[in-house]
């Protein structure tokens, strides 16, 4: 087993990030969001302190849905924003269509009308950087297989999209999908991001495939991956774990598109 990582797609955004002075802020939204908001909302923070760029953090409770978009679209239209989850489907309906600031993380119907084009300065962050993975990883997706196990509209929409695009085979699954086993045997790339520790062993794999692991989540306190990677030993097989993978460079992402 051959583990991959995104360190040097890191230290070029981050050195990216560095040269450059940001002047418009971003704007951090969320609605009684949940652990797993309120981590990565803590992750952006951070990543926002790091490089000095400005932050205005809103948790909204019981406004109405004209209230939030007045208090959006009050800030200059080059600042950034992203929403986090959970707002109620109405909310986000009506957001999706008003909202007037720089978009981040392909939130409105125009960022994902644009993001259709396959151009990836439009995609989600979490999107965007399995994008930018995979083409520092491949010199042409054109004819390569790929299994994509997630279809939510900020990663596995978005990037099918891109793929198609790429000329890339693209088969996208889900729980109800049968005979998954031999459809991810078959794929030269495999990606997951269900959110299920370990879920996928060895039995799901063959030798010389590149596997990605998006997912993340949080088994007796321990962060785990959607792949188990321990099944995996002594086998010849690329592993972009969640480690030093995608998550390494998703806020990095995040923040480049406010350049």
């Amino acid at each position: 087993m051959n583990i991959l990582t995104t360190d040097k797609i890191k230290k070029s955004l981050i050195e990216n990030l560095k040269s450059n002075t940001i002047k418009n802020k971003i704007l951090i939204l969320s609605k009684d969001p949940t652990e797993e908001v309120l981590s990565y909302k803590r992750a952006i923070v951070k990543r926002c302190k790091d490089f000095a760029i400005d932050y205005i953090e809103k948790e909204f409770k019981d406004e109405s849905q004209d209230e939030i978009l007045s208090f959006i679209n009050a800030y200059p239209k080059d600042y950034g924003f992203i929403v986090l989850s959970p707002f109620g489907n109405d909310e986000l309906t009506y957001l999706k269509k008003n909202i007037e600031l720089k978009d981040l993380d392909a939130f409105t119907y125009k960022s994902k009308g644009l993001a259709m084009k396959g151009d990836k300065a439009y995609l989600p962050a979490t999107a965007r950087a399995v994008t930018l993975f995979l083409e520092d990883r491949f010199e042409d997706l054109t004819g390569k297989n790929i299994v994509l196990a997630n279809n939510t509209e900020i990663i596995g929409k978005p990037l099918a999209l891109y793929l198609i695009t790429k000329r890339a085979t693209l088969t996208v699954i889900n729980s109800s999908t049968q005979n998954r086993k031999e459809i991810i045997k078959n794929a030269d790339i495999f990606i997951s991001a269900i959110g299920k520790a370990k879920y996928f062993d060895r039995s799901y794999f063959r030798e010389n495939i590149t596997l990605i692991d998006v997912g993340t989540s949080v088994l007796d306190g321990k962060i785990y991956g959607d792949i188990d990677y321990d099944s995996l030993d002594g086998m010849d097989i690329d592993v972009l774990t969640n480690k030093k993978g995608i998550g390494a460079i998703t806020t990095l992402s995040l923040l480049e598109s406010l350049l």
